[in-house]
């Protein structure tokens, strides 16, 4: 009697481990996204990204973060003056030499994930913190994330008022 009980003992419990929610792993597809982007950075005179579109932008950014973007660049052109968005947003700076890159991609919600890029730029160490979206189109990014604030925070403040808008040198890239 005791080897039955231990058996169904042994086998409860084998049951509530393979129940129990298994540690969020993250979308292959989304390092594979991440991982894209990034290599275009890595080393000296690399092209990084070019999103000067408004199609371009959609191919990283969600529809909402890209029209933010595309806002931004004309109504600088239209008032001849730089962008809010002056560097890239990849990595938070307007050059760049870029080496030791990591990135690791967690999953915090169903269609979403949070992607940790570090890497040495120029002698120093950075990370970033990108919020990524699954669309139909695959993973898009819906914000980014640098020491001084978010690529969300700069473009939000572009559409105030003149005196709304950040005026410190943190807020622009």
């Amino acid at each position: 009697m005791k080897i039955i009980h231990g058996f169904f003992a042994a086998a409860f419990i084998m049951l509530g481990l393979a129940i129990l929610p298994m540690p969020a792993r993250a979308d292959a597809d989304a390092q594979k996204f991440l991982e894209a982007i990034y290599k275009k950075y890595v080393g000296q005179n690399t092209p990084g990204i070019v999103f000067d579109t408004s199609e371009a932008a959609l191919a990283y950014f969600t529809p909402e973060l890209a029209a933010m973007i595309s806002s931004d660049a004309e109504s600088a052109q239209k008032n001849d003056e730089p962008p809010v968005l002056d560097g890239d947003p990849f990595i938070g700076a307007q050059d760049w030499d870029i080496k030791d890159l990591a990135i690791t991609v967690k999953d915090i919600a169903p269609g979403k994930a949070m992607g940790f890029v570090s890497f040495t730029n120029m002698s120093e160490r950075q990370s970033v913190e990108i919020e990524l979206r699954k669309l139909p189109q695959g993973w898009r990014i819906d914000d980014i994330r640098w020491s001084d604030g978010s690529l969300r925070e700069i473009l939000k403040n572009e559409g105030g008022s003149p005196g709304e808008k950040e005026s410190s040198d943190t807020q622009k890239l």
